[in-house]
């Protein structure tokens, strides 16, 4: 699997498995820990998935979905909200 995945979550410990089990099975992984850094990851990037934490810092993960699809080019991007 070649996909590439924004991985969103203010908690380190809990990207960084996500990102081992992610990069196990050939994923490339993006990872940030707040909403401002995943917007400029994916005005940069192309993505085939997102996962969003609902509970970041300032913006919420709510918020920072509700950006990624008024934007065109992200409105059929996958995202996967998780939270505690």
């Amino acid at each position: 699997m070649d996909a590439r995945i924004l991985v969103v979550d203010d908690e380190p410990e809990i990207a960084d498995l996500v990102e081992v089990y992610l990069k196990s099975e050939g994923c490339t992984v993006f990872k940030c820990g707040t909403g401002t850094e995943a917007l400029a990851v994916v005005r940069n990037q192309a993505l085939d998935l997102a996962i969003l934490d609902v509970m970041l810092p300032g913006e919420d993960g709510f918020s920072i979905l509700k950006k990624l699809r008024a934007t065109p080019s992200l409105r059929r991007l996958p995202i996967i909200m998780i939270t505690a």
